[in-house]
């Protein structure tokens, strides 16, 4: 899966730092991520990989270095937040769908209320994302009704409805029962190798033998070992690293 370096660079991370109080949760972390390339981001808890992700979109705000992606910074007070985040879709750990909405409205609504799509367009992209992702027979069923895979599915859909540059995987499989997590993995192979250029926090260390261009292992807010997932995995560099991959694998 290995993308030329020529590609385009759709993130670009330099020095970023990210303060919780006191506390530094991106101690100077940079990273680029090319058109079509997929990154997978690991590490223990508390590395800072969500923080990181995150920031990517300017969910939360960074206090040195800068993230520019696609050309907007997210420290430009310039930079329109709103249309840096309709660029880039983000799947979170919990599903955070409407529960008041079908799985059709929840997929519709940002792409007619941001991007002033009309409905009847919105919905036909809806549906064709619904058989994408492998459940079309679900567009009219509420959250409520849907197990958890089929729950994260459509919130993937619905970031793609958006039809962004980037899409964000914050553990998005970690929340759902083991028998599941492949329903939710399949949709993200099938992304990946249709060239979606992507972010993904995960543990599926199976997923990242797959379908990384790059594998990326933070720890205490740095990254300590970036690069192609064959080495990384066969032959780690750092210590840490290797201490890591023996609890997981």
């Amino acid at each position: 899966m290995g993308k030329s370096m020529n590609a385009k660079i759709m993130v670009e991370a330099r020095d970023v730092h990210k303060f919780y109080g006191d506390f530094e949760a991106l101690c100077g972390v940079s990273m680029d991520i090319h058109e079509g390339e997929v990154v997978v981001i690991c590490g223990p808890s508390g590395s800072g990989k969500s923080t990181f992700l995150r920031c990517i979109n300017g969910l939360e705000r960074i206090q040195g270095g800068d993230i520019v992606v696609d050309g907007l910074s997210v420290t430009d007070p310039n930079t329109n937040m709103t249309e840096l985040r309709s660029e880039v879709g983000m799947v979170f750990q919990q599903f955070n769908l409407y529960p008041h909405m079908t799985a059709l409205q929840n997929i519709t609504i940002a792409p007619i209320k941001v991007r002033g799509s009309n409905r009847p367009e919105a919905e036909k992209v809806a549906h064709d994302l619904l058989g994408k992702v492998g459940i079309p027979e679900k567009a009219d069923s509420f959250p409520s009704e849907l197990s958890g895979g089929q729950q994260q599915r459509v919130a993937i859909a619905r970031a793609l409805a958006m039809n962004p540059k980037v899409m964000l995987f914050d553990e998005a499989t970690s929340a759902l029962d083991p028998e599941i997590i492949h329903e939710v993995l399949n949709v993200m192979l099938d992304l990946a190798r249709d060239g979606m250029t992507m972010a993904v926090v995960t543990h599926e260390m199976g997923f990242a033998k797959e379908v990384a261009s790059q594998v990326v292992f933070m720890d205490e807010g740095l990254i300590v070992e970036a690069g192609d997932p064959n080495v990384f995995f066969s032959n780690p560099k750092e210590e840490r690293s290797k201490q890591f991959l023996e609890k997981i694998l």
